[in-house]
């Protein structure tokens, strides 16, 4: 997955007015070397996943459940190692472009894993760099009351500890990953929005692919809002993909 522009601007605060970045070109060697029509091989397994519904959401929105899976025998004593923590207060800052007490609530989580899975590597995900940047804060504040906790937190480290965004994660993976959406409620208007970012441009479902599928044996969800706050419609009447007239919405374009 190539780098776009998208975390280049750091003037615009207001990460709901994203419309001049320009997430569309993703031309890569890849698809250079598809355009002349070399012979293709697809992946039929995933070699980073240790438990099945680590891929199972990649394997069925992405590879059209083509993808050989295996079950674990860690699955049968129905241990969940996919969870969600849910942050009724988090609200997005749209002007700052970030959600400051989901940020705190991912810090606490880190500091959880270390007493309780120590041993293993562990990684944050965030939507976006600002949230990213709001994470790294409020980790150093909770940091300065835990000394006992700082070797964990040693660079040095075989699979160090780390907090990257959606776009400089690639190739990273980590035994247990928190991946932290940020975006939810406006905390000035407390009024939703289906802006998210890098994720609604053209090419975003390969960035959300790249967060989902970093952990080898948990992955962690974080987020302010529930799967019952996405209005689909909403959504392409934001990107322009769904004209809104009177109460009939027309003019769908995929």
């Amino acid at each position: 997955m190539p780098p776009s522009t998208f975390f280049d601007r750091m003037v615009n605060n207001d990460d709901d007015s994203e419309d001049a970045d320009d997430l569309g070109d993703f031309e890569s060697v890849l698809d250079v070397l598809c355009s002349i029509r070399l012979p293709r091989k697809r992946l039929r397994w995933h070699y980073r996943s240790r438990r099945e519904p680590l891929i199972a959401f990649s394997n069925h929105h992405f590879y059209d459940d083509d993808l050989v899976t295996f079950p674990s025998p860690d699955d049968l004593d129905g241990s969940t190692t996919v969870r969600f923590v849910h942050v009724p207060d988090g609200r997005w800052r749209s002007k700052a472009g970030f959600n400051p007490i989901e940020a705190k609530r991912i810090a606490e989580l880190v500091l959880e894993h270390i007493p309780r899975h120590g041993s293993r590597s562990l990684g944050v995900i965030t939507f976006n760099q600002k949230q990213q940047l709001a994470v790294l804060d409020e980790l150093m504040e909770l940091r300065k009351n835990r000394p006992d906790l700082e070797p964990f937190f040693r660079e040095d480290r075989p699979e160090a500890f780390f907090v990257k965004n959606l776009e400089n994660v690639q190739g990273d993976e980590r035994d247990r990953i928190i991946l932290s959406m940020a975006y939810g409620l406006n905390e000035e208007t407390d009024r939703g929005s289906m802006s998210f970012g890098p994720l609604n441009r053209v090419g975003g479902e390969r960035r959300l692919n790249v967060a989902v599928t970093r952990a080898r044996e948990a992955i962690t969800l974080v987020s302010s809002i529930r799967s019952d706050y996405i209005d689909l419609i909403q959504g392409l009447v934001q990107q322009g993909r769904l004209r809104n007239v009177g109460d009939e919405r027309l003019g769908v374009t995929i």
